[in-house]
């Protein structure tokens, strides 16, 4: 069984980590792995249509191979934030070598004109020296699953739409990999989203 909400005693072991905001109306779609040609421009585009605001957690290396993404990114009015250089596994790497790609991400956006909001690691894995010595790190509330082919487009919307409450901060994956759900969820959740006059708001 896929677990698509942060069961609620997590946050509350790891208070400095952002999972989840205080807001009325707001919510805050997060895009992970970007940018990536084949899908972050229709995620832009449908953004646009629904006049909503979103954070894409990018990596380093798709960051330099994809600048006019990047740019568009940013001249769009979303936010973006650190993902890794090269989508590194915190569990699998010497804290040192960890950082030093998480840095070498950052030089990237500062290359760009990118201020990053902060930081997000890749499969969501934390450990005690990040939550030390990291600032700023954003998790999540609402998991789509949007990677996972296990599950199908139409179990995820039901799963995934009564969870779209004020303050949820919602992880999608503009990836290859991802694409065939997400072409069929996204739409599907702005359009409930504006149904439900929730605010599509940049971290």
């Amino acid at each position: 069984m896929f677990i698509h909400q942060i069961p609620s005693f997590i946050p509350s072991l790891f208070p400095r980590f952002t999972w989840s905001k205080d807001s009325e109306r707001q919510i805050y779609l997060t895009f992970d792995d970007g940018p990536t040609p084949e899908i972050t421009d229709f995620v832009l585009e449908c953004l646009a249509e629904y006049h909503a605001k979103a954070t894409f957690f990018c990596i380093g290396k798709n960051a330099v191979s994809y600048p006019t993404i990047m740019d568009r990114i940013k001249s769009e009015g979303h936010s973006i934030g650190n993902h890794t250089m090269n989508h590194l596994n915190a569990w699998s790497f010497d804290f040192n070598a960890y950082l030093a790609d998480v840095e070498a991400c950052e030089a990237v956006f500062q290359k760009q004109g990118i201020q990053s909001i902060g930081f997000r690691p890749p499969y969501g894995r934390i450990t005690r020296k990040m939550y030390k010595d990291i600032p700023n790190i954003f998790l999540w509330s609402v998991l789509t699953g949007d990677y996972n082919a296990s599950l199908n487009s139409e179990s995820i919307l039901q799963s995934v739409l009564p969870l779209l409450k004020p303050g949820a901060i919602v992880v999608f994956h503009d990836s290859v990999k991802a694409a065939p759900h997400l072409k069929a969820i996204l739409p599907a959740i702005l359009a409930h989203c504006a149904s439900q006059n929730l605010t599509c708001s940049a971290l």
